[in-house]
């Protein structure tokens, strides 16, 4: 059985729309919900550093309003932004792997619109030609 052009041209737009969805479906939705995910964990996280940054602020003023010894308001204002800096390393940590995934995210959308189109044109055209063949005969 011998292929003609336009058969093997249809064949290859139908795998490259397979090739699309299989990209999509294995590669950009997973890393989609690891951005979700990582996004959901950095507002919990950033609620977090709100939270603490005002308890300790609260006890902090709470140590100067009794009078309490400067080496205790000293030590609590030291824990404060010691827990603090934990937060900003995360911070950093978040931003950066954002940063390196947004880019590849982007081009493999656009790599798997291409695909998805090359396919469709190419598929299209062939069962076009075939129609057009079929009508001559």
């Amino acid at each position: 059985m011998k292929f003609k052009t336009y058969q093997l041209g249809e064949l290859l737009g139908i795998f490259l729309l397979l090739a699309s969805a299989a990209t999509q479906m294995f590669y950009l939705e997973p890393l989609k919900r690891d951005i979700e995910w990582r996004l959901a964990a950095f507002s919990t996280q950033q609620s977090a550093q709100v939270q603490m940054k005002a308890l300790f602020d609260n006890h902090i003023e709470m140590l100067q309003f009794l009078k309490a010894p400067e080496g205790m308001v000293t030590a609590a204002e030291a824990k404060r932004e010691q827990n603090l800096d934990r937060f900003k390393v995360a911070d950093a940590n978040i931003s950066d792997f954002m940063i390196d995934k947004e880019s590849v995210e982007r081009y493999i959308e656009i790599i798997v619109i291409a695909l998805f189109a090359l396919g469709t044109l190419l598929a299209g055209l062939g069962r076009a030609i075939e129609m057009h063949a079929r009508n001559r005969d």
